[in-house]
This record gives C-alpha cells, sequence and structure tokens, in this order.
C-alpha cells in the first residue's frame, strides 16, 4: 500500500505541475542564452552582418572623390626630329626626350549621376538587415532545439521516476510471492514470472536512461559545456508563454516569423535592383583635376640636354566629363525584366510560406487538442486504475486470485502513467511547436 500511495503523489504531482499558472522559465531561457553565446554558426552568421556594413561603406566611397597618384618613367625611340641649315653645320632640332618624366596627383568626383549611386547604397543597407535578421532566425533555430531537448530531458526524468517506482511495486510484489511459496500458497511459476517482469521493467528503465543520456550529450553539444543537473528534479513543462489560436498565430506570424520576415527583406532587396537596373541608361556627370610635374617643354638642339629648371615644368589638368549610354543591346531592358521576374517570384514566396504556415498551425493545433482530450481521459484512468490493484492486492491476499491478475492490474496502473505523462509531453511539444511557427520569443 505504500507503494501505491506513492503513485497517487506523482500522479497529482504530474497533473498540478503540467496545469500551473505559466511563468518564465528561467533555468530554460539560461540554456538558450547558453547555446546562443556558444554557437559557431551564429557568431559565423554574425560576421556577414559586419560584411555588409563594410559593403554599405564602400558604396559610400564611391560618393567622394577618388584621388590617386601616378609616377612614371617612359623611353621613346624614335622621336621626331628636323634639321635646318644654319651656319656652317646643320642644327638639329628634337621635339621629344627619348627619357620622359611624369608625376602627378588627380582625382574624380561624380558630380550628378541621377540618384544611381545613393540607389546602391540603399541596397546595401537592406542587405544588411536580411543579414541581421538571418541571425535573429538562426538564434530562435537553436532556442527551440534546446527547448525541445530540454522537454524531452522533463519527459525522460519523470518516465524513469515512474519506471523505478514500477520496479518497487514488481519487487514488493515477488517478495509477497516468496512468502506464499515458502507457505505452499503459490507456484514456482509465479515466482518465475514476477522475475521476468523485474527483469523487463529493468531494461525498460535502462532504454530510458540511455535516451535521456542522448539527449544530455545533445543539449551539452549546443550550449558548449556539461548539461547533466542543470535541469533540476520536478521541473514542469510550461513554456511561460500564453496559449494562441490558429488565427490569432498566423496574425501574429505576419509580424514575428523569421521566414517572413526574410522574404520581406529579400523583397525590398529586389525592389532596389528593379530600381537599378532601370537605372543603367542614365548618364554620369564627372569633374576631373590633374596637378604634376613633366619633362619635356623645352626641344633638344643638337642633343643638348635642357636645364632643370627649364625642362621640367608644373602642369594641371582640368575638365568635366558627361558619359551617356546611347546603344548597349537593350541589356539594360533585359536586366529591369529579369528583376521584376524575381519580384515576382518571392510574391510567390510569400504565399507559398504562408500556406505551409497554415498548415503545420492546423496540424499542431490538432495535435493539442487531441493531447489535451486524451489527458482528461487519462486522468480518470489512474483512479480506475489505481481501484482495480487495490482490488488484486485484496484478492490474492484472501487467495481468491492468482498472481496473473496483480501482474495486470500493475502493467494497466504504469502503462496509464506512462500515457499521462505522454500526453503532458505531446501537449509541450505541440505549443513549442506553435509559439516556434509564430516566431515567440519566449527566452
Amino acid at each position: 500500500m505504500k507503494h501505491i500511495f506513492i503513485y497517487i503523489i506523482l500522479s497529482l504531482c504530474f497533473f498540478s505541475e503540467a496545469f500551473a499558472q505559466e511563468t518564465t522559465n528561467e533555468t530554460l531561457n539560461q540554456l538558450v542564452r547558453a547555446a546562443i553565446d556558444y554557437a559557431p554558426r551564429i557568431k559565423e552568421q554574425q560576421k556577414t552582418v559586419l560584411m555588409s556594413d563594410f559593403k554599405t561603406k564602400i558604396q559610400e566611397s564611391a560618393l567622394k572623390p577618388q584621388i590617386s597618384t601616378e609616377a612614371s618613367i617612359t623611353r621613346i625611340d624614335p622621336v621626331a626630329k628636323a634639321q635646318f641649315a644654319f651656319g656652317p653645320a646643320p642644327t638639329t632640332l628634337q621635339f621629344q626626350p627619348n627619357m620622359n618624366y611624369n608625376v602627378n596627383i588627380g582625382g574624380n568626383y561624380v558630380l550628378y549621376d541621377w540618384g544611381k549611386q545613393f540607389v546602391n547604397i540603399e541596397k546595401t543597407r537592406l542587405e544588411t538587415n536580411l543579414a541581421k535578421t538571418n541571425v535573429e532566425s538562426l538564434k530562435t533555430v537553436y532556442a527551440y532545439q534546446v527547448a525541445s531537448l530540454y522537454y524531452g530531458i522533463i519527459y525522460n526524468l519523470r518516465a524513469i521516476e515512474v519506471q523505478q517506482e514500477q520496479l518497487k511495486l514488481v519487487d514488493a510484489n515477488g517478495k509477497i510471492i516468496s512468502n506464499r511459496l515458502k507457505q505452499g500458497d503459490a507456484l514456482e511459476f509465479d515466482q518465475v514470472s514476477s522475475q521476468v517482469r523485474y527483469n523487463n521493467t529493468e531494461s525498460r528503465l535502462t532504454d530510458i536512461q540511455t535516451q535521456l543520456e542522448r539527449q544530455y550529450i545533445y543539449l551539452s553539444s549546443l550550449i558548449g559545456k556539461d548539461a547533466h543537473g542543470m535541469i533540476p528534479a520536478g521541473t514542469s513543462f510550461n513554456l511561460g508563454t500564453a496559449d494562441l489560436s490558429v488565427e490569432g498565430a498566423l496574425n501574429q506570424a505576419q509580424t514575428n516569423n523569421y521566414d517572413l520576415k526574410a522574404l520581406k527583406d529579400r523583397d525590398l532587396i529586389a525592389s532596389s535592383d528593379v530600381k537599378i537596373a532601370q537605372m543603367g541608361a542614365l548618364p554620369n556627370l564627372v569633374a576631373t583635376a590633374q596637378v604634376g610635374l613633366r619633362n619635356g617643354y623645352v626641344p633638344r638642339i643638337n642633343g643638348e640636354q635642357p636645364s632643370f629648371s627649364d625642362d621640367f615644368k608644373l602642369n594641371s589638368v582640368l575638365g568635366i566629363r558627361l558619359t551617356i549610354p546611347v546603344y548597349t543591346g537593350h541589356r539594360g531592358a533585359y536586366q529591369t525584366e529579369v528583376a521584376k521576374l524575381n519580384r515576382e517570384m518571392l510574391k510567390y514566396s510569400v504565399d507559398i510560406t504562408n500556406q505551409t504556415l497554415k498548415r503545420d498551425l492546423d496540424v499542431t493545433q490538432n495535435d493539442y487538442d487531441s493531447a489535451k482530450s486524451k489527458l482528461n481521459l487519462s486522468t480518470n484512468n489512474i483512479k480506475q486504475a489505481q481501484y482495480a490493484l487495490e482490488l488484486a492486492n485484496i484478492r490474492y491476499q484472501n487467495g481468491v486470485s492468482t498472481n496473473i491478475e496483480i501482474d495486470n492490474a500493475q502493467t494497466a496502473l504504469r502503462d496509464v502513467h506512462f500515457t499521462l505523462l505522454q500526453y503532458q509531453y505531446q501537449m509541450a511539444l505541440a505549443k513549442l511547436e506553435m509559439n516556434r511557427l509564430t516566431g515567440v520569443k519566449f527566452w
């Protein structure tokens, strides 16, 4: 009877915890934060955000003057020469030196490009937003992976408790059979059957413990440290979030679901691509300036090298250049059509995502309602199975029943406790999936 009383206490605890008022689970939050801080994939994705920021700066640099310097030495052979008959010997006049030296610094500045560069800058900023959305999406994936393992560990911890209590019941029943066998009131078959049941129960306990250890290994790999002992005994399945209807979840997902967020970001980028393609035929107005030092300003007479001050002169160049595309083989029009088609495809992707989201929410809600309905039935079954075991024990002690009746009653009680625990677990997973699809941030 002592073991039966323990079973009753356990079942009441399971039931009360499952339907307790929801509060944020700090243990789960800590595990999620640990996984996010440790995850190499998230760190990798965060680098793409930094890369996108630098790409924006690269595009912004095009709005500033582009200044460069140049130094060159060039030898030219042959060069133009002319001979003049002055005096007793002809005079040779060389208009350009063989060795040409040039040092200059110059720059270009886009005075006006009809807004093309601003569109390119805006596109890179939108790409940065998409990279940030991808980082948050990845964090959500890790958070819900941790939560799934967290609930799996809770389930297995409780399943081990139930199985251990079953072992105690089987052991107690085996002792009763052993005593009756000594008194001649039981068969050796009953004792052997009891031992077989005990071994089977131990085997099932080992299976659950193996599954629990596997989940601890997965959780440890996510958080980067040993997860054993981090989930206290008696932890409930509560996520700490409000229940959502399918319609409410779908509406909330339009804002919070990261798949839809990413598609919206991609649509804005595609819109920028359309603008860039349409502006491809617009002209550019560029100012150029250059100042430097070069030789060759004084001609060579009879090969005589002029002085440095005469041959080398400061020089400058100022100008404005207008570039107007005239014909590019309709490339700009084709690029515009490609960009428009890409944007139309993204609109269909949004429809497909919403369609899939609605289907998954309906399935999840159905799973939750089904598990909840079965949970209510299992709660009533516990009382009946408990009463049946009490009757079986009384009948066996009075010698009016066999050990088989007790075995059946114990098996039924164990099954109904496992069933109750499974339905609680299924409800927790269904609610977790509903929140994941919606994009709820619970941590």
